[in-house]
């Protein structure tokens, strides 16, 4: 089972209602505070096993903690649960779960909140099930189905790994967490009988017995040499105490009520373990390291789940990319991407490298616009021809245009270069304006990149040359391009570009005298190389086109 859609009101930064969709690979992208975390913890305190039941929510989960709002989640599954309430009854399916956080406003409630938990069918409708058969005449009742929430939790074990996964004090160890379930595969395999280990016997030959059985022995062992008289004496303590408190004769001898300690099994075993770096003969604890190595150690447990095939879990993580290199960020992908064909990988990230154009459709971005958290996901009808498309772009640069507000595509290097001169000349701040300039490379490229960004709403202008020295070879192929991109203004993207050439350009705005003075003053270096240090050289003025595509960057 996996999360298909969740509906989150009222919770936190999330004002009004966000819903979101979730693929098997979910990337969530947006500002710091925009609300990322929030949907994460939100359903981490429903779907994961650390929160108690009782204390889900409190007063300040509400939005503003107003006292007119109610938290109210629904988590829809990609194929429901299977509910029996009793052994014989037929089951019931359950599509999706409900959780309202609400405040009582008159009766003997007044004033408290209380969490509604609901079961629902596809179509909203709360889930009934018939009361257990009390003999053969008896009546068929059927009463609403209190939400299995521990069953639900049980089948869809939730794993959510926090930037705080290192410093965190108040939770479990989020390692011992993601090696619970490695831990249990490799006991079950030690108790497997077939697993056996070669042992030394008394008259000096040699012999293979089950690892458990060997295990069982040196247990029973260690409990010999650990009943010591002091140990001894404190059990009779307790036994003697608890029979007093009962109103029992205590006995020395008698063996009613002894108190056993029950030893430790394999599995107890293996979570006792502590895991530690060895540098000769130093050993070091996880726990006292550096967080770089620690997030390295968590990373190399998700890896050990995709090597040893785990599935049927939910990864929820923040930032997985944090204190690792660009090559590590990139691996770190991949091990997501694989992880998510067997489980739902959810994950939240600032990174270029933990993104890809070609799976755009897995993107989620976050934003607050200062009315609460939404939440956008692409729209479109050709998903899967862009997707295609954008599987032959390589470069991790473009990905940027997941991650600001607005994008400037432009055609080539040259271009690029000429507007960051401008930036620095006119003292401007194009990340603090949340603007991205991107060298797309041909014209082709930038049409796909523009689907993309009017598929997620995007803010988007093109900057191009109808006479782009890169085409000159294929005129007619760059003839049919550029109607295609000066069309895009009809689907609300801003069109900057020149009748031929940039150089033609700046000739027909100046006069060719002026212009050629002003490549006069740039000697030894071709035409374009000159015109990129116009930008630079206050005494030349800034040519109207860059006027115009500059005041569009600037526009809040």
């Amino acid at each position: 089972m996996k999360i298909k859609k969740v509906k989150i009101s009222n919770y936190r930064s999330i004002k009004g209602t966000v819903e979101i969709e979730f693929s098997n690979l979910t990337a969530m992208i947006g500002a710091n505070n925009s609300g990322k975390s929030n949907i994460l913890w939100c359903i981490n305190k429903l779907l994961g096993q650390e929160t108690d039941l009782n204390s889900v929510f409190t007063e300040k989960d509400v939005y503003q903690q107003d006292p007119n709002r109610n938290i109210d989640v629904e988590i829809e599954f990609d194929q429901p649960y299977e509910h029996i309430s009793y052994e014989g009854a037929q089951p019931v399916y359950v599509d999706k779960i409900r959780f309202i956080y609400r405040l009582h406003k008159d009766g003997p409630l007044k004033g408290t909140r209380q969490l509604e938990k609901y079961c629902l069918s596809k179509d909203d409708r709360m889930i009934q099930v018939l009361a257990k058969d009390s003999g053969m005449n008896s009546m068929h009742l059927y009463s609403t189905l209190e939400c299995p929430l521990d069953s639900i939790r049980e089948k869809m074990p939730v794993v959510y790994i926090r930037t705080d996964r290192i410093t965190t004090q108040s939770r479990t160890d989020i390692r011992q967490i993601l090696l619970y379930n490695l831990l249990e595969e490799i006991n079950r395999d030690f108790m497997d009988s077939d697993n056996t280990i070669l042992m030394m016997n008394a008259d000096g030959s040699e012999s293979r017995i089950p690892r458990k059985q060997w295990f069982d022995q040196c247990i029973e062992e260690a409990m010999i040499t650990l009943r010591t008289n002091a140990f001894n004496r404190l059990k009779q303590t307790l036994r003697k105490s608890m029979l007093e408190y009962l109103g029992q004769d205590f006995e020395p001898n008698d063996a009613l009520w002894d108190i056993y300690f029950k030893p430790i099994t394999s599995l107890d075993f293996y979570h006792s373990l502590e895991m530690c770096l060895s540098e000769g003969n130093h050993i070091t604890p996880l726990r006292a390291l550096g967080e770089g190595v620690q997030n390295a150690i968590v990373l190399s447990i998700l890896d050990a789940y995709n090597q040893q095939n785990s599935e049927g879990f939910i990864l929820m993580i923040e930032e997985p990319e944090m204190y690792l290199h660009p090559r590590m960020k990139r691996n770190l992908y991949k091990v997501l991407r694989t992880l998510s064909e067997k489980n739902q990988v959810i994950y939240v990230t600032h990174s270029t490298y933990m993104v890809s154009l070609s799976e755009f459709d897995s993107v989620r971005i976050v934003y607050n616009d200062g009315t609460g958290t939404r939440v956008k996901a692409p729209v479109c009808d050709n998903i899967p021809k862009l997707r295609n498309y954008f599987s032959n772009i390589l470069t991790h640069e473009l990905n940027e245009i997941f991650f600001t507000r607005k994008v400037l595509l432009v055609e080539n290097t040259y271009q690029k270069r000429t507007l960051l001169h401008y930036e620095s000349r006119l003292e401007l701040d194009y990340d603090a304006l949340d603007v991205a300039i991107l060298d797309v490379g041909n014209k082709n490229d930038m049409l796909h990149l523009c689907e993309l960004a009017l598929a997620f709403t995007m803010e988007i202008a093109v900057g191009f040359e109808l006479k782009s020295p890169d085409y000159e070879a294929r005129r007619d192929e760059e003839e049919k391009l550029n109607v295609q991109l000066k069309a895009l203004e009809d689907r609300g993207v801003t069109v900057f570009y020149t009748v031929n050439n940039y150089a033609e350009y700046m000739q027909s705005e100046w006069g060719e005298d002026t212009f050629q003075s002003y490549l006069d003053k740039f000697p030894g270096r071709d035409v374009y190389h000159k015109m990129m240090q116009f930008s630079n050289d206050p005494d030349i003025p800034i040519p109207p086109l860059v006027e115009s595509m500059i005041s569009w960057i600037t526009i809040p």
